[in-house]
């Protein structure tokens, strides 16, 4: 019986041992979100975050436009609050009619953006040394969060909002009219998702420099 007894004690114990608290699964989590986010970005700790695409170094600004950047805390609380903290939302176009540089239908033979508010928010942005600020591209937007969740991705990129999409610089081309244009979401169930909306809608803009 005392065999029996103590045999049985020690597997009690090794199963204790072998049991992990909440916290301590949360500690894990928490872990390997941070090893995920670490092998994918580079925060440079001046309101940017590099990021390897391919063997090309991307520069990605912290927050969205509108946001700004607070140099104490390294996130994107510098101004507004709520959920959003100052980002605002911009059109792809203005308008869908009227001249060339607001969509028109001759749009759709060349739909990657080269005016309207999204492009021009960053079009000649001097921010943290770099002065060739622009909207990314689909590939670039979607590699983004290619391999974190929102979760994670909020270490590097703190504040995102996620009540809207986030524009690419890119139309869609199969719209004979040149209405449409590709955006990505970061929201946590439709995290790193593409979607095409109408170009007058307003969405969210992160900007990216890629020299």
């Amino acid at each position: 019986m005392r065999i029996i007894r103590i045999g049985f004690i020690l597997i009690l114990l090794l199963q204790l041992a072998g049991c992990k608290s909440e916290s301590d699964e949360e500690d894990d989590d928490l872990a390997l979100y941070l090893t995920a986010v670490t092998q994918s970005y580079a925060d440079q700790f001046n309101g940017t975050v590099q990021q390897d695409i391919n063997g090309v170094t991307a520069t990605w600004m912290k927050c969205s436009q509108g946001q700004v950047w607070n140099s104490g805390t390294n996130d994107c609380s510098g101004t507004g609050g709520g959920t959003t903290y100052g980002a605002i939302s911009l059109n792809f176009c203005a308008l869908l009619t009227g001249s060339y540089s607001d969509c028109t239908t001759t749009d759709g033979v060349t739909p990657t953006a080269t005016s309207g508010p999204a492009y021009d928010s960053c079009n000649g942005l001097s921010f943290a040394g770099k002065t060739n600020w622009r909207l990314p591209t689909r590939g670039e937007l979607t590699s983004l969060g290619a391999y974190v969740n929102r979760e994670s991705f909020l270490y590097m990129f703190p504040q995102t909002p996620d009540d809207k999409y986030f524009w690419t610089n890119e139309g869609n081309a199969n719209q004979s009219d040149g209405s449409e244009a590709y955006v990505v979401a970061f929201a946590t169930n439709t995290f790193n998702t593409e979607q095409i909306v109408q170009k007058d809608s307003v969405q969210y803009v992160r900007c990216i420099s890629t020299n």
